[in-house]
């Protein structure tokens, strides 16, 4: 006859086993904690946590595979130009084996409204911090995408003591002509593509029509408010955050593409050299989508760099 400790103790692990294979931990302000599958209830907003920060309604996904009895640190990301939260779903079993996983939707972007504030960069910053503090996070780890990694820069020079880490993803430092010129196509600014095709038919005008892909694409973007969206497609042609990169107080690291259209391979390199103690990997032959083209690099490559982090601040 088997001891008993080791029947109960068996038992624990198999069902201990099987939750954190299947299932992952969701929080969020008010919710109790929950387990819920990561599948397409995801994009359910019936379903998805919000809060109120600022002048809009904020919605996010929530998850974490930890064991319950921890309190693991906070991951947020933050997607880019007319994406949401969704696009990041591959990289949440990477990173929230042990960490909690916000993904967030900018205003205007997924299940967020557009609230009535003029577009900056540093209304996008002051949102994120906002965000932050209707959560009751005091620090985060902070990855952000193209104009997520572009409010990231201002996030680090302005608040730094909100962020235990930067990652900036395909960052660029500036926008302007040289954006507005790839993005306009035949028409004569960015801004009137987005109103006359929508932004499900700007973004899938050169994608082949009734593919599963296209067709997910469409949807995602034309879940963004695409009045505010053309007002932000304008508002790039101002963006520059070059003032910023020196006062950057918060460890950094830098994912650059070296063929991306809108940032160039030496705007990524001067990030590095400017930003104190920066670190880069810089993904050679890639253009402006290495979180999906290489997910597991960048992931591997952001959790060396959390441990780094997260071991100095220990000692």
């Amino acid at each position: 006859m088997r001891p008993v400790y080791r029947t109960v103790t068996n038992g624990i692990a198999l069902v201990w086993g099987h939750l954190r294979t299947s299932q992952p931990l969701r929080r969020g302000p008010g919710f109790p904690l929950r387990r819920g599958p990561l599948g397409p209830s995801c994009n359910n907003l019936d379903t998805m946590p919000h809060v109120r920060t600022a002048d809009f309604d904020c919605w996010y996904a929530d998850d974490c595979f930890a064991a319950p009895w921890l309190s693991p640190t906070t991951v947020l990301i933050q997607a880019g130009f007319g994406r949401n939260g969704e696009y990041w779903r591959g990289w949440v079993p990477g990173l929230a084996r042990d960490r909690r996983v916000i993904r967030r939707d900018m205003r205007a972007h997924g299940g967020s409204t557009a609230g009535d504030q003029p577009w900056s960069v540093e209304l996008l910053a002051d949102d994120i911090v906002a965000f932050l503090d209707a959560l009751g996070l005091d620090r985060v780890h902070y990855i952000g995408e193209s104009v997520g990694g572009i409010t990231g820069i201002a996030l680090g020079a302005r608040s730094p003591d909100r962020f235990h880490s930067i990652t900036l993803v395909q960052s660029p430092i500036r926008l302007g002509p040289l954006l507005q010129d790839a993005m306009r196509g035949t028409y004569p600014t960015w801004s009137a593509a987005l109103r006359d095709l929508g932004p499900g038919g700007w973004v899938t005008k050169n994608m082949p029509p009734g593919e599963p892909k296209t067709e997910w694409e469409r949807a995602q973007w034309d879940r963004c408010d695409g009045d505010a969206l053309a007002r932000l497609a304008d508002a790039t042609m101002h963006v520059d955050v070059e003032h910023y990169v020196a006062h950057v107080r918060t460890p950094t690291l830098i994912l650059a593409p070296a063929q991306s259209p809108l940032t160039s391979l030496a705007d990524q390199l001067f990030l590095r050299t400017t930003i104190p103690r920066a670190q880069i990997e810089v993904f050679e032959g890639r253009g402006h989508n290495i979180y999906n083209d290489e997910p597991e690099r960048c992931i591997e490559r952001i959790r060396r760099f959390y441990a780094e982090v997260e071991s100095a601040t220990v000692r």
